[in-house]
């Protein structure tokens, strides 16, 4: 991802801050599973890629002291005035070598442009003992966004994820053990395909990171064969996303 493409992520994700919570539901849903996980309250915690910190009591709660970080300021200003933010890249993490005791983030590593050299950061990052709870979002995301555009046209209008053995591998070969790994579909229903599309526009989803993405609007007519070609289940448009789930450990 160029610095480009990443400051119009940065942009889109400011724009989504204030009405980011109310569609992020399975975002909720994973972020759900990883809190579950962290059993031990620690010194330090990082919230990696927090947005607008909608975890900051739970995750408070689990630790002396947290720190958000996220590439949004926009997504920061939605957050407590008197938490402790970090306006700044996850591809170039501002921070000391083992200086915190955990990490957790929630849907936020797909958007790393390098994911080996992120894993070897967040190894070099933690204390020794320390432990990393991490879903990220993989390959095979968003399906039923992809089956709909081909009906329009044929570019790809869905993000290409990283698959899951390749997050496994980054995560070994930065030294980091896997304590546990899943991947798990996690769905959400909508009413109508415009209601799924708005969806993934108000989390701030739709920037495409590779190049060759559509440009311009669509005329009613494609608009209208767009919504007709999505997939829908018993009458009701899903969205899937392929998330993993992965509770890793620096020794």
């Amino acid at each position: 991802m160029s610095v480009s493409v990443k400051a119009q992520v940065a942009s889109r994700f400011s724009r989504a801050s204030q009405v980011y919570v109310q569609h992020a539901n399975v975002q909720q849903q994973a972020a759900e599973i990883l809190l579950k996980k962290i059993t031990q309250r620690c010194n330090r915690l990082l919230d990696l890629g927090a947005g607008p910190m909608q975890h900051y009591e739970a995750l408070s709660q689990r630790c002396a002291q947290l720190v958000a970080l996220d590439l949004s300021a926009g997504m920061l200003g939605q957050g407590p005035e008197d938490a402790l933010k970090i306006c700044a890249d996850m591809d170039n993490l501002p921070l000391a070598d083992n200086c915190v005791d955990a990490i957790f983030s929630n849907f936020a590593i797909q958007w790393s442009q390098d994911h080996a050299r992120l894993f070897a950061e967040l190894k070099r990052i933690l204390r020794p003992g320390g432990k990393a709870y991490l879903s990220i979002v993989a390959d095979g995301s968003l399906c039923e966004i992809q089956q709909a555009w081909q009906s329009v046209d044929a570019h790809c209008h869905v993000n290409r994820f990283t698959p899951f053995d390749a997050l496994l591998t980054h995560a070994d070969d930065a030294g980091l053990i896997i304590d546990d790994a899943e991947l798990m579909c996690l769905k959400e229903t909508f009413s109508t395909a415009q209601a799924a599309f708005k969806s993934v526009k108000a989390i701030g989803a739709n920037q495409l990171q590779h190049e060759g993405q559509r440009r311009g609007l669509l005329g009613k007519a494609q608009y209208r064969k767009l919504l007709a070609g999505y997939p829908l289940t018993n009458g009701r448009a899903q969205l899937s996303y392929q998330v993993a789930l992965m509770e890793l450990t620096k020794l």
